[in-house]
């Protein structure tokens, strides 16, 4: 079974759909409810990274080292900024890696617990449990993460765990035949996901009617439908939207770049100065392509930074 390596246009731009969603979650001011679609993009990032995995213990190792490391920049930096900015603020060695809840640095959470997802892949490829009983463990861990909280332990959230490993199960269909199948097929999966996002008041209301507790929980699969859109929205820019596909496409190949960054653009707005005006939308239209044309800049520039900062072993 071999990686997925390519880039693939229509993911890039899922990619930076769904970190638009993120931004503008950051950026204060937003609707109600987008916060069920920045758990969507959560889902999606997980899952592309689980896609993406190498198959080998070892190779999940290495890369494991390089996004520690890269995770490790990232707290210095924004460590180093705070200090900067705030030479009064009250230290905390876990707020500034992100191992709280409430980062110096919020998107470092992220980078923490996709450190730790990737050294249990390794652990669970060395004893062969994976890939061979992989379509065991997802529905198995998916179950659990109706039943009980978010998991905590060790400040890692466990609950997108199993997203993490359909993205590794799916691995072996590359990417070109996904984005071609979800093609001919987008209003059916739509439809589908649009479904899916009302299961948990379905449900909910199924537990009232029988007098059942009920946790209730859009995690599962609700966050997975919104993945889904996002993807969509990829394959529908990449087939009719060829230069908006472009755009979108850069912008989805500095993603971490942007995710671990796009906190210390957004500080003066945190600071008081944040506007208010049109729900903030216009923050996400102006942060992320400013950061992309950053990243690229910086790479033309400092090409062994950005790939420490990147978690890459080069940068194409």
């Amino acid at each position: 079974m071999s990686t997925p390596t390519a880039r693939a246009t229509w993911v890039d731009c899922a990619r930076t759909l769904a970190m638009f969603c993120i931004v503008w979650l950051h950026a204060d001011a937003a609707p109600a409810g987008l916060g069920r679609a920045v758990g969507g993009a959560i889902a999606l990032f997980f899952l592309l990274a689980g896609y993406f995995l190498p198959q080998g213990a070892g190779r999940v190792l290495m890369r494991t080292g390089r996004l520690a490391l890269a995770w490790l920049l990232w707290s210095l930096l924004s460590l180093g900024l705070m200090a900067a900015a705030a030479p009064d603020f009250e230290f905390s060695w876990q707020r500034s890696i992100g191992w709280g809840v409430a980062a110096y640095n919020t998107p470092l959470w992220f980078l923490k617990t996709l450190v730790v997802y990737q050294l249990v892949a390794a652990g669970l490829l060395a004893l062969r449990l994976l890939p061979r009983f992989t379509w065991v463990v997802v529905p198995v861990l998916m179950l659990c993460s109706y039943t009980c909280a978010p998991a905590q332990y060790a400040a890692v959230r466990f609950d997108y765990f199993w997203i993490f490993l359909l993205g590794f199960a799916l691995r072996s269909v590359p990417p070109e035949r996904i984005g071609s199948w979800m093609g001919h097929h987008l209003p059916a999966l739509a439809a589908a996901a649009l479904v899916c996002l009302c299961q948990p008041y379905v449900l909910a209301r199924c537990a009232q009617w029988a007098g059942l507790p009920w946790r209730h929980c859009s995690l599962p699969v609700g966050a997975l439908a919104w993945a889904l859109l996002m993807l969509l929205g990829g394959v529908v820019a990449g087939r009719y939207l060829p230069r908006v596909a472009e755009g979108l496409a850069f912008c989805g190949r500095w993603m971490l770049f942007i995710y671990a960054a796009h906190s210390f653009v957004l500080a003066p707005l945190y600071g008081g100065y944040n506007p208010h005006f049109l729900w903030n939308v216009w923050v996400p239209v102006v942060v992320i392509p400013l950061l992309a044309v950053a990243g690229w800049w910086l790479n033309r520039r400092f090409p062994r930074t950005m790939a420490l900062l990147l978690a890459r072993k080069r940068l194409t």
